[in-house]
């Protein structure tokens, strides 16, 4: 390769034919925004902020890339520092609802991969002491971790640089190269074809879980999505985390458990995969490396008429056990391996996944990340709140992303909106928490015997009688 050429990982490759193939969609959008409110005092000094960009360009060669196409295959080019840079726009007056329309508007352009970066700075300044700091990235260089890490680093550079001159980093151990590195001699080394035969065993028969569709599926999978969020009351996320400590499983595993319990009750099915990312920061050397550091495992699961919450969850379990031991091998090549053609109108494998996020085990900027609109962090003197809005959706039919913080549990519903009405999600998310509170109350209760008709669904019902009964 020449000088500025750097190859890709296999995750990367697939993310450059994903992107190729629709070049339009912000569906592999990352955003995060934090509104930043100052003293009056010392108001958001934007020509620091633009050297604390040019800084985490700097740091960060992969977010100052571009992509091209060569005879031998995608490669990523290394660029200078100024091909990041700060968009600042001045919206004096903007209420939130307007502001929130603005960072929704920032993370949904898509990036032109072969001509820009793919990162994404934009200042939305309401006042001296009151604006939005958005940061986007494309997927092929980001992950939810690698989002946080971009945003700590730059908010350290500005704090560093306006103190002292210099960004208030640790030094990097490793680069995102040294992972393309470590995962070819992998898959050149007698590992990969004892990693396949693993994944063969744990796909083989399973089809993936299906949910009914309001809608016919098109024939090309369009990467239309929409998002649903689901708050779990204080006491059911108490009870759960006690459920799962009493289990001797994470509080995940116990959720995950209710998940797929959720799934065999809607599509009927007796055994499905369903998808969850994990991350592939092997080793401490990685901790604030940057780049796209997620893999994809496939969880099995097996229900019967007789199986328990209980049972479901020592199921998760096994299946998060086994997952931990097919991670290193890139889920991008594990088609080929099962023999799957490629799909116009779906992705391969699965089509529905499960992750969680628990920021309160991060340090404390990544606890904002929990929907709470009024959790404010006092971060070197900046006064940061989250400003939540939608981005990566449409990838898969439904995924659930469990965001838990320091005081709340979230369950964020990313869906296709080509096959599901919102109605549909909706009525999936109060089933999914009223599972939750069975699988509390009764853990040897049957999957099959609980009721799935919410108290509102109930009293809806009844309403209908009573009308049909009178006059």
């Amino acid at each position: 390769m020449e000088g500025n050429q750097r190859g890709l990982s296999a995750g990367q490759e697939a993310m450059w034919f994903v992107h190729r193939w629709a070049p339009d969609s912000a569906a592999y959008n990352i955003t995060l925004a934090f509104r930043v409110r100052t003293p009056a005092s010392a108001p958001l000094d934007v020509p620091i902020l633009r050297r604390a960009v040019a800084e985490l360009a700097g740091r960060h060669e992969v977010l100052r890339s571009t992509f091209a196409e060569e005879r031998a295959g995608p490669v990523r080019l290394a660029g200078q520092v100024d091909l990041v840079g700060l968009d600042v726009r001045e919206v004096p007056g903007a209420g939130d609802a307007e502001l929130h329309d603005l960072v929704a508007e920032a993370g949904s352009a898509p990036f032109r991969l072969t001509e820009e970066a793919p990162l994404r700075v934009v200042l939305l300044r309401r006042a001296p002491d009151d604006a939005v700091l958005v940061v986007v990235t494309h997927h092929i260089v980001s992950d939810r971790t690698s989002q946080w890490l971009i945003m700590r680093d730059l908010l350290d550079a500005y704090l560093g640089l306006a103190e002292t001159g210099r960004p208030a980093w640790r030094p990097l151990k490793a680069t995102f190269d040294d992972h393309v590195a470590a995962e070819r001699r992998m898959l050149a080394s007698p590992q990969r074809a004892e990693l396949e035969e693993r994944w063969s065993r744990l796909c083989a028969g399973a089809p993936a879980a299906e949910l009914p569709a309001d809608r016919p599926r098109p024939v090309r999978q369009t990467f239309g999505g929409a998002t649903h969020r689901v708050a779990f009351p204080a006491d059911l996320d108490r009870r759960l985390r006690e459920r799962a400590e009493r289990a001797g499983v994470t509080p995940f595993v116990q959720l995950l458990g209710v998940f797929q319990a959720l799934l065999h009750r809607y599509g009927g099915q007796p055994e499905f995969l369903i998808g969850c990312p994990v991350a592939t920061r092997f080793g401490g050397a990685m901790r604030d490396v940057v780049g796209y550091l997620v893999n994809t495992v496939a969880l099995r699961a097996s229900f019967t008429p007789d199986t328990t919450f209980a049972q479901a969850v020592e199921s998760a379990r096994r299946q998060m056990r086994d997952a931990v031991g097919v991670a290193r091998y890139p889920f991008a090549l594990v088609p080929g391996v099962l023999g799957l053609p490629r799909a116009q109108d779906r992705p391969p494998v699965f089509q529905i996944a499960a992750t969680m996020v628990a920021t309160s085990r991060l340090e404390p900027l990544l606890d904002l990340l929990a929907d709470d609109a009024a959790a404010e962090l006092d971060y070197g003197g900046l006064r940061l709140s989250i400003v939540d809005v939608a981005h990566m959706e449409g990838q898969l039919d439904l995924s659930v992303e469990l965001r838990r913080s320091s005081n709340s549990l979230t369950a964020v519903l990313r869906y296709n909106t080509d096959l599901f009405e919102r109605e549909t999600i909706e009525r999936l998310g109060d089933h999914f928490l009223l599972l939750a509170r069975a699988a509390v109350d009764d853990p040897g209760a049957r999957v099959g015997a609980v009721s799935l008709m919410t108290d509102d669904e109930l009293r809806g019902l009844l309403r209908l009688g009573q009308g049909a009964a009178g006059p």
